[in-house]
């Protein structure tokens, strides 16, 4: 039987084949970002989302950005980002203010004390990701993986 051949449910070899994926890359997601949270909970009291929003604020221009702009980045709803801003901000992490010359644009920036409690969380962040995915693949495999991830949700290399 070919890999086009069709079985009894109805499904491909390849078809198959892509679904075991999709349950191996979510399987693998949710232990690392589990191995993450436990690390970071345990270091810094923070979550992965948490520390991914401050890293990405640090990095921004006038460290700060648009809601928007979070939301795409993050890849989270608006509701989500919402949330999440909410709970940083409740620990002075974060603010978020109106832009002046528009009304419609919030901004999220990462407080002083943001900063801070970033320069605990980052190497426990970066340690995390070491031991789940760094010491797991070699140089090559993630650089095949990156290119074949991209290549998946459309950003090309």
């Amino acid at each position: 039987m070919d890999a086009r051949s069709k079985t009894v449910d109805g499904t491909t070899a390849r078809e198959r084949a892509v679904i075991a994926l999709w349950s191996e890359l979510t399987q693998a997601a949710e232990k690392v970002r589990g191995g993450l949270a436990r690390a970071l909970e345990a270091g810094c009291g923070l979550a992965p989302d948490e520390v991914e929003l401050l890293m990405l604020l640090a990095a921004a221009e006038e460290r700060r950005l648009r809601m928007v702009d979070v939301s795409e980045a993050l890849r989270l709803s608006k509701s989500g980002v919402t949330r999440l801003v909410d709970r940083l901000e409740d620990r002075d992490l974060v603010l978020r203010a109106a832009c002046p010359s528009d009304r419609r644009v919030v901004w999220a920036g990462i407080t002083n004390e943001g900063v801070a409690a970033l320069d605990t969380a980052a190497p426990i962040f970066v340690s995390g990701l070491m031991e789940q995915l760094g010491e797991r693949l070699d140089d090559d495999r993630v650089g095949r993986l990156r290119a074949d991830l991209r290549d998946i949700a459309g950003c090309g290399t």
